[in-house]
């Protein structure tokens, strides 16, 4: 074979039409497109040199013309039906729009630039969504995809798509495709971003109540991924989180939305709360919000039967159950889907400031619910009531891990509670107050930080910082018997308490920060089971006498989070309260 034409034949695709090696005694017929040529067997008759046989004359210039039509269709603008002037057009214009992309000041629109920049010019600027000028089926996918991106909780209106009229038959032009294209490569690009980090920045919360940087995905790489993809909605998709508490609140959010208004059960008016025993016109209305037939007699009174289906409505929804519909139960009652609708979004952004990974083995506390989570495996294995910090002192939102727990743990009184309530009490009688309570005081004494004597200092001329105080450990020491340490710029923790009475109390914002478990041994053995040879057991042996620290032999997630509305396991619409108006701060930020 002459090498123009093996070159020709590899350029295209059709090299093995004329494979066979010389001297065979069959000519390969497996493409039709070139014939092979053929060769004289060895023991026909000879030709002598410079003679050629009219047969093998025929066959090279048949071989020669077929080389020429094959050449000249590689050097046509045209080839398979792909118009090779138009597409450089187009790539050019592509390079151009990419290299006019205008500079900003703002943070996330630089960023997705420089994502689109990196992306086409790793592609040398070939289009992505566009093949000889038509939109593909898969382009066309995301686009309808991206306009329905309400159904993750974002707003359509975010990403903006090209039309679907636009190509090359219908007149386009090549910088008309090329915007088309970059277009809605900006908007998968915006649509990942969002889906992954959240559209509100957690940052624009004060440091004191929250330390969450958002986490971007890398913006180049999920292009990339979803061009390629054989189902790039799905792709697409996926950076919305797959944490467990996201997918069901999705799921309930495009249930409410999608439903309607029931104007066949008006509100149930504001009132006197009704108990059993009591007649009210309102008993009606309730009924039939409740789901409960109303009958013909007695259709006004507040029966066990309606105190009963009012209780478990409060249970299933975090209220006091106690059967009595008072203003509260009535006003989570009254809601309609349209007005959750707002709260779930916020609590679904929420979602998506949390790592993606939570750890196989993680401890969640849910701050407006006043309640903590082990989990394991996506099971809940133990949870417990908690105490978190009151609205002055919120207990402050971020993700850390535990390393430690500590039995018999010292109390180091942070700065501002010294300053603000202990030391106005020392100083109006240093005597009693130490006598009377368990707390040490350590100050600098010639460079060295120790415990000192509280009746050598003249407490008049000690202003706030000059000395710490802490209380030693035992029975009213303030964190109990244990102690579970996370180290973090909050110095927040975990710990035990001798005011247990609080947990029985429906609202339990008391703390000054930190977060007191209800049933600390339970929860300690749950976490030591993690430590080989370790166990509530063995740690209750520890209790009394000084502190000791046991060292986690596998650091625990641990994240404190803040979740006014989510699915409880049997599929019910938990609701909350705003306790420290973090829901309403993002709600505002998202525009409702």
């Amino acid at each position: 074979m002459t090498l123009k034409l093996s070159i020709a034949l590899m350029a295209l695709g059709l090299a093995g039409a004329a494979t066979s090696p010389v001297g065979a005694t069959e000519t390969d017929q497996s493409s039709p497109a070139v014939p092979a040529v053929t060769f004289a067997k060895a023991e026909s008759s000879v030709t002598l040199i410079g003679q050629k046989a009219e047969a093998t004359i025929e066959n090279e210039i048949e071989a020669l013309s077929t080389i020429n039509k094959i050449l000249d269709k590689l050097n046509s603008p045209r080839a398979d039906g792909i118009d090779q002037q138009a597409d450089q057009d187009l790539f050019d214009a592509v390079a151009d729009a990419i290299d006019a992309i205008p500079g900003s000041k703002d943070f996330l629109e630089k960023r997705d630039n420089a994502a689109l920049v990196s992306f086409y010019t790793d592609r040398n600027f070939r289009t992505a969504w566009f093949v000889n000028g038509e939109m593909t089926a898969s382009a066309r996918k995301l686009a309808f995809a991206l306009s329905r991106a309400d159904i993750d909780g974002l707003d359509p209106a975010d990403f903006v798509t090209p039309s679907l009229s636009i190509s090359r038959a219908s007149g386009s032009s090549p910088s008309e495709i090329a915007e088309a294209d970059i277009e809605l490569s900006r908007a998968v690009t915006r649509y990942t971003r969002q889906a992954y980090a959240g559209r509100v920045d957690p940052r624009i919360f004060s440091k004191k109540v929250m330390t969450i940087k958002p986490h971007y995905p890398d913006s180049i790489e999920a292009l990339k991924k979803i061009v390629r993809a054989d189902n790039p909605r799905t792709i697409m998709r996926s950076y919305n989180p797959d944490h467990r508490g996201f997918v069901a609140l999705r799921k309930e959010y495009n249930r409410l939305r999608l439903a309607k208004s029931d104007s066949s059960t008006p509100s149930v008016p504001e009132g006197k709360s009704m108990k059993v025993g009591m007649r009210d016109t309102r008993v009606v209305l309730l009924r039939r919000k409740l789901g409960l037939a109303v009958p013909q007699q007695d259709a006004d009174l507040y029966s066990k039967e309606v105190s009963d289906k009012v209780e478990k409505f409060q249970a299933d929804n975090g209220l006091i159950a106690d059967g009595i519909a008072g203003k509260a139960t009535l006003a989570v009652l009254n809601k309609n889907p349209e007005d959750l609708i707002p709260d779930i979004i916020a609590n679904m952004e929420r979602w998506r400031w949390l790592p993606r990974d939570l750890g196989a083995f993680h401890i969640m506390v849910n701050i407006p619910s006043f309640h903590l989570e082990v989990t394991r495996n996506d099971k809940i294995i133990h949870e417990t009531r908690v105490v978190v910090g009151k609205a002055q002192h919120k207990t402050p939102l971020f993700s850390d891990e535990m390393e430690y727990v500590v039995v018999n743990p010292y109390w180091n009184v942070p700065n501002s509670i010294a300053a603000n309530e202990l030391l106005p009490k020392i100083k109006s009688d240093p005597g009693s107050f130490f006598s009377s309570t368990n707390y040490q005081v350590l100050a600098s004494v010639k460079g060295r930080t120790q415990v000192v004597d509280p009746a050598k200092l003249d407490w008049e001329k000690v202003e706030p910082g000059m000395v710490r105080l802490r209380q030693t450990p035992g029975t009213r020491n303030a964190l109990g018997d244990v102690k579970f340490l996370f180290p973090n710029q909050h110095s927040v923790y975990l710990h035990d308490t001798p005011s247990r009475s609080l947990f029985n109390r429906d609202y339990r914002a008391f703390s000054h920060g930190c977060v007191r478990v209800q049933n600390p041994m339970d929860f300690a053995d749950v976490i030591l089971r993690q430590t080989e040879n370790w166990g509530s057991d063995r740690l209750k042996k520890m209790i009394g006498g000084d502190e000791k620290w046991v060292t986690l032999s596998k650091k625990i997630p641990v994240h404190l989070a803040y979740f006014t509305t989510w699915m409880s396991e049997n599929g019910t619409l938990q609701l909350r309260s705003d306790i420290y108006g973090h829901n309403a701060k993002v709600k505002k930020a998202l525009g409702f």
